[in-house]
């Protein structure tokens, strides 16, 4: 599945839960007016000579109590959600940079043979792939795993690899918080592969 189909899913996800957020909302309004007017009815049969205007007093009231009570659980539906974002944000900050180094390291390696062992990218690859397990998104870690795969195969072709790389890296940007803002393919490995603009697609070049 491409990234249009991804993103077009996650949009549809996100329309069903606010669906389904705003049907209970509506469900607990019409619970609270039923059993409001259940009960002024039940007060104006045994009370019958009472003044409407003090029926409009307790209508308004309850209607206010209503409304502060909706807008308390609606704020913290949203203060929770506002935590739980940024209670991520912190837990993902140390390994994303950590793989961004390790991409680094990774480059400085192929210039100098002698600056980035086997035996230390076998090292970061373990600890990224632990904190990734825990903390990583779901989209960051199928990217993982394709960039692994890929890796693996026989017939891997290195610069598919690194385009996976990049691929990476921009749902890690997503993650931080950072929009794509026209970057496209290529621009991220720009700044440590000199000549990667030469293995771009044709009609890549031409956008640029």
């Amino acid at each position: 599945m491409d990234k249009k189909s991804n993103s077009f899913f996650s949009i549809v996800k996100g329309f069903v839960v606010l669906g389904i957020l705003i049907g209970v909302v509506v469900a607990a309004i019409q619970y609270i007016v039923n059993i409001i007017s259940n009960a002024i009815v039940q007060i104006t049969q045994v009370t019958s000579n009472v003044d409407a205007v003090i029926i409009v007093a307790l209508i308004t009231g309850a209607v206010s109590i209503l409304g502060v009570l909706l807008s308390s659980i609606v704020a913290k539906i949203l203060e929770y959600r506002q935590n739980t974002k940024r209670y991520l944000y912190e837990k993902r900050e140390t390994p994303y940079s950590d793989f961004i180094e390790m991409v680094y390291k990774l480059q400085q390696g192929v210039k100098n043979k002698n600056g980035y062992s086997n035996e230390q990218m076998m090292e970061d690859i373990v600890k990224f792939s632990q904190k990734l397990t825990l903390w990583g998104s779901s989209r960051v870690i199928r990217k993982w795993l394709k960039f692994r795969e890929t890796s693996q195969a026989l017939n891997n072709n290195p610069t598919d690899n690194l385009f996976v790389l990049e691929d990476i890296i921009f749902e890690i940007r997503r993650d931080m918080g950072q929009k794509k803002g026209g970057l496209k393919k290529g621009d991220l490995l720009a700044f440590f592969v000199n000549d990667i603009r030469d293995y771009l697609p044709k009609n890549s070049r031409k956008e640029r």
